[in-house]
């Protein structure tokens, strides 16, 4: 009987441990996995967290750098230089500055759509003597001339739409040289957004005549004085009524200039 006595008890004993331990076990598998659970959600945070360094890889033997979606707002001095392909896509920069990609003398594509980009300086592009691919579409460009494009001599694919064109004077060497039949792939889809009587108008399809508005002619023809005298008109002489354009080369334009 004393035998059977002390099995019963700690038969019983066990049963006490047994459920006293349980609850402890219970919240420890629940604390972890709460644990591991929040570290699961942590990974897409970090992985996309603003300052995450860009992708470097090699795809066909040449070497691309993959910025896009990081906040940037310029070029960050520690990029490989001998770079082919450049992808900025989706960043915060606003303005393309002198030289900003003179290092990178190999680049061959610059993407830069979907940016800020309000200005471009006149030698923002300098150095890039091998780009043949420049997307600048899905930006606040208003005006550009055909000067920013003097250092991208093998350029032969350009995006320009969806940026908010301001189509006067100051437009016309950049619109003359996107008419040039051999530049086909450069500029097509871009159209004016002001002023009111160009909207919607392809670059591709405007008159040189249609981009000087009736101010900017007033201030090339002398208004007629009132003191009944004639007025004293200072003749200048114009070198050349054509247009020389030097991208992508040295092109001599004499259309519609009534010679």
């Amino acid at each position: 009987m004393r035998v059977v006595t002390v099995v019963i008890l700690l038969f019983f004993c066990k049963v006490a441990e047994l459920r006293k331990a349980s609850p402890g076990g219970a919240r420890n598998r629940v604390n972890h996995g709460r644990a591991g659970g929040s570290r699961k959600n942590s990974n897409p945070v970090k992985r996309y967290a603003p300052g995450l360094p860009c992708e470097v890889y090699t795809y066909l033997h040449e070497k691309y750098l993959d910025c896009q979606e990081r906040k940037l707002v310029y070029v960050l001095p520690d990029w490989p230089q001998d770079l082919l392909h450049m992808l900025l896509a989706r960043n915060k920069i606003r303005i393309l500055k002198n030289s900003m990609f003179s290092k990178f003398k190999k680049l061959k594509s610059l993407d830069l759509q979907q940016n800020e980009i309000s200005k471009i300086e006149s030698e923002a592009f300098f150095g890039l003597n091998k780009l043949t691919t420049l997307l600048l579409q899905h930006n606040q460009i208003k005006v550009l001339t055909e000067e920013v494009f003097l250092y991208t001599p093998l350029l032969s694919y350009l995006r320009l739409y969806d940026n908010p064109w301001h189509c006067t004077c100051e437009m016309e060497t950049l619109i003359s040289m996107l008419q040039i039949p051999r530049n086909r792939n450069l500029g097509n889809y871009a159209k004016c957004e002001s002023p009111q009587e160009l909207k919607n108008k392809k670059l591709k399809q405007i008159k040189s005549e249609q981009l000087c508005n009736e101010e900017e002619n007033e201030q090339l023809v002398p208004k007629p004085h009132l003191s009944g005298k004639p007025p004293v008109i200072k003749i200048e002489v114009d070198s050349s009524l054509c247009h020389n354009y030097v991208f992508p080369i040295q092109t001599l334009d004499c259309r519609r200039k009534g010679l």
